[in-house]
């Protein structure tokens, strides 16, 4: 108990030092938005973006030069209740095929130039090969079966949260972040969290995953549906969810949120998971709300629900629901495009006397 008080304070402590986005920078850059050589609002989405990256950095005018992509993979116990078409050893095994830009997520950083970093918080088995941009900081081979135990224990789940937020103290060089995930059975996790935290119809919340059969899907929703009863979740706080029916790469997604509020920095959302985990940190910490950017629609169906819950839209519909982070680094050059705007773009006065 006396672990558990000392690590409840970090946590305390973290949440004092954040704070909310600074208004009067984002009144300016909206002011300055106004004045150029267009409709006001004509540009929407970039507009608004503009006016989000103001209020998290403090200057009305910014440009974010370079971004980093973190992936946290973990495996997570509760797959030995068949809620996933996959083998427990995928996660080790595409995680080592991110690194070598042969998955999805790298494929995309190599073509955006995007640096990848894959944070093994919790994989069943070790990565057997070394790679610069893998950060072995395992909290555990993965975490228990959730239907017949909790996931973690208070000790896990904090240091889970607390490797996020001190990889992005590592990397604050940079202007800002994304995130994605690799852990089979993560969608049992993440969608369990929503449950326990929203309240929704299972039918909203639960989806296929990779590829579940009906009967899959129907056993998935019995075991979140048993498992939040079980240690009666829906009144409990987010960190007591995310103990007992998440995962180690959610926790460790939730630090990477706090600790980019933390540094005054943008972080883009992926797709479900992501979203999840942004969820929990605001339920941790409301004002990481001011930092968070969303990307692109997920077709997994809590998408709506988690969005819903954190009054974000995205403004990317691709009919992804791959993880990873792949939606989230295709918004880079859109976020970056969208900082040039009120910086570069005249007004109309201007325009006429260099045209004129």
């Amino acid at each position: 108990m006396k672990y558990r008080g000392i690590i409840v304070d970090k946590i305390e402590k973290i949440k004092l030092t954040i704070s909310g986005a600074n208004q009067e920078a984002m009144d300016k850059c909206k002011e300055i938005l106004d004045s150029r050589m267009k409709p006001q609002k004509s540009l929407g989405t970039l507009e608004e973006l503009a006016i989000k990256v103001a209020g998290i950095t403090g200057k009305p005018l910014n440009e974010l030069r370079k971004g980093c992509h973190f992936i946290a993979s973990a495996d997570n116990g509760i797959i030995e209740e068949g809620v996933s078409s996959c083998p427990v050893e995928y996660t080790r095994i595409v995680s080592e095929a991110m690194l070598n830009s042969f998955a999805a997520i790298g494929i995309l950083c190599e073509s955006l130039d995007i640096p990848l970093n894959l944070i093994d918080v919790g994989i069943k088995t070790d990565i057997p090969r070394e790679y610069k941009n893998l950060y072995v900081r395992k909290i555990a081979y993965g975490t228990k079966n959730f239907a017949k135990e909790p996931a973690m224990t208070s000790k896990e789940v904090i240091e889970a949260i607390l490797v996020g937020i001190n990889i992005i103290k590592e990397k604050k060089e940079y202007d800002f972040f994304s995130n994605g995930e690799m852990g089979i059975a993560n969608t049992t996790t993440s969608s369990a969290i929503l449950y326990a935290l929203t309240k929704e119809s299972l039918d909203n919340v639960v989806g296929y995953g990779a590829g579940l059969s009906l009967e899959g899907l129907n056993r998935k929703k019995r075991v979140i549906e048993a498992s939040c009863e079980k240690y009666e979740l829906f009144d409990k706080n987010p960190i007591e969810v995310l103990r007992c029916v998440g995962g180690l790469d959610i926790a460790c997604m939730v630090g990477l949120y706090l600790g980019a509020a933390l540094e005054k920095k943008p972080m883009l959302i992926d797709g479900f998971i992501s979203a999840v985990a942004a969820l929990v940190a605001t339920r941790i910490e409301p004002k990481v709300q001011d930092y968070l950017i969303g990307t692109h629609m997920s077709e997994e169906p809590g998408m709506k629900v988690v969005l819903k819950a954190l009054n974000l839209k995205t403004f990317l519909h691709m009919e992804m629901r791959l993880g990873e982070g792949t939606g989230a680094v295709l918004a880079y050059p859109i976020l970056k495009a969208a900082m040039k705007i009120p910086k570069i773009m005249k007004t109309r006065e201007e325009i006429y006397e260099i045209f004129q």
